[in-house]
């Protein structure tokens, strides 16, 4: 197995182990807590996410420079002071905005969350604690880049699943032991992060080369690359506006119970992106290095990565867009949550499932050092998502909200995939879009057969048997109208 497979099967494996978290924690923390406080932790979920873009592309910035070091076959680098001075950025960033978060708390506490079961101290408190962890929250997220850039994935899935799992498991015990409440829930959340991060820190350090250590802190290092990184910071700051504006003007309008259920279902649409996360985090570092040193070589790993997150993302958003209310009370067993989240799942994963199939285009982008059409697109797509989602959001509440998400989604696929072949893989729009319509209709014809058919009154174990089954004959369908990603899987298995 080449290192692009290895990698993609450890980021599978750990997408897999985080997605089992997700599916345990959750149903206990709703228990434990009440859905009023679930409501804080899913718009923690909210800030965690969108503190990936908070690093302000230092992240994207060091997992691109270590990947290109090593492609580079003269040794020559100039890398020690880059990493030395992006890692202590990264912690000055952190540091900033964890502040600026918990100043605001008081603010935010009282002139914008809607609660009644919790107390204004309680809500002002878990906000704090929030600020707290961002800058752990931030950091993480830099030297987890800088471990996938060195190959070194399987590491970084281990030691990030295993701090998810560390968090999960011991907020459930101190809820438990210590006291039902989301002080407790925040205080551990803030101290595992805090040692998650330092644990990557030390991790990332030890498997730089020799010729990336030592370097020293100077702000001049990184003159080359302000340009990159100054675009990727404007994409990833206005990319996780984009993912996050629905939860951020919900949070305002809805009951924070409401929102706890919004936050549900957006949670259960986004594991879909840890079906397509492992493949992009993957071949990142690998589109460096082809750019870096066979440029000719890109097109045809771009098709085959791009039809293949299609044949792993379709047949599970199919499901979670055509069984919502099944997937959810299989899942929780909560009438309450079926009730309240069925409709925005569905929608959701409708939006998450066409945002995904942009991934792989993305990364080729940065790839080839082009960091600004995200930046451009995404800010254009702000200025007009940000009325639409809240004149949906008031006329429909999160149904609304979500066909927001669809819309600029279906905007990104027909207009920014435009923009991006017309400068970077000339002439292959036409057989991206060849590549990814087979297997959609394909999976569109089994899940909506599997849907149209099912017999009404099925217990619990004959729906989840329902739903195992139209998911395997739709993942068949859709490998069976992909043979770019055909073709290669029997290639790989085939004796030599």
């Amino acid at each position: 197995m080449n290192t692009v497979g290895r990698n993609i099967a450890a980021n599978a494996a750990g997408g897999g182990l985080s997605l089992v978290v997700f599916l345990v924690a959750v149903p206990l923390y709703l228990r434990l807590l009440g859905a009023e406080a679930y409501g804080l932790v899913g718009l923690f979920t909210t800030v965690m996410i969108t503190a990936a873009a908070l690093d302000l592309g230092l992240g994207a910035t060091l997992n691109r420079e270590v990947a290109r070091l090593t492609a580079r076959a003269d040794g020559r680098t100039d890398t020690a002071d880059v990493t030395a001075t992006l890692q202590a950025a990264c912690w000055m960033v952190g540091i900033v905005m964890g502040g600026l978060f918990a100043l605001g708390a008081p603010a935010i506490a009282t002139r914008w969350l809607r609660f009644s079961a919790l107390s204004a101290d309680e809500v002002r408190g878990a906000l704090t604690l929030m600020g707290l962890a961002l800058p752990a929250v931030i950091v993480r997220g830099v030297y987890l880049a800088g471990l996938n850039g060195l190959q070194h994935q399987a590491l970084a899935n281990l030691l990030q699943t295993g701090g998810t799992a560390a968090r999960a498991i011991v907020s459930i015990a101190a809820l438990l032991i210590v006291a039902p409440t989301v002080r407790v829930f925040f205080v551990t959340q803030v101290v595992l992060l805090l040692a998650e991060a330092i644990a990557l820190g030390v991790a990332f350090r030890r498997a730089l080369p020799d010729a990336a250590r030592g370097g020293r802190v100077h702000p001049g290092a990184l003159r080359p690359l302000w340009r990159f990184s100054g675009g990727m910071a404007g994409t990833m700051l206005l990319g996780h506006t984009l993912n996050s504006l629905d939860q951020v003007i919900l949070s305002a309008i809805l009951p924070l119970a409401e929102f706890g259920y919004y936050t549900l279902a957006v949670g259960v649409a986004a594991t879909l992106g840890l079906v397509v996360t492992p493949v992009t985090t993957a071949v990142y570092p690998r589109f460096s290095q082809l750019v870096e040193r066979a440029p000719r070589d890109v097109p045809s790993e771009y098709h085959f990565f791009s039809q293949l997150v299609a044949v792993l993302v379709l047949p599970l958003g199919a499901i979670l867009i055509c069984f919502p209310a099944d997937v959810l009370a299989l899942w929780t067993r909560n009438p309450d949550v079926v009730s309240h989240a069925s409709t925005v799942l569905s929608l959701r994963a409708v939006g998450t499932v066409l945002n995904a199939l942009m991934h792989v285009p993305h990364v080729v982008q940065l790839a080839f050092g082009w960091s600004s059409l995200g930046a451009w697109a995404n800010a254009i797509a702000v200025v007009l998502m940000v009325p639409a989602t809240i004149a949906l959001s008031r006329t429909w509440g999160g149904a609304g909200a979500a066909l927001a998400w669809i819309g600029l989604n279906v905007g990104m696929l027909s207009v920014a995939m435009v923009l991006m072949h017309r400068r970077v893989l000339r002439g292959e729009l036409a057989h991206w879009y060849a590549r990814l319509l087979p297997p959609a209709l394909a999976v569109a014809l089994v899940v909506g057969t599997a849907r149209a058919v099912m017999p009404d009154g099925l217990s619990a174990p004959a729906r989840l048997a329902w739903l195992a089954g139209a998911a395997a004959l739709s993942a068949a369908a859709a490998l069976a109208a992909a043979p770019t990603v055909r073709r290669r899987m029997v290639a790989a298995v085939r004796p030599a």
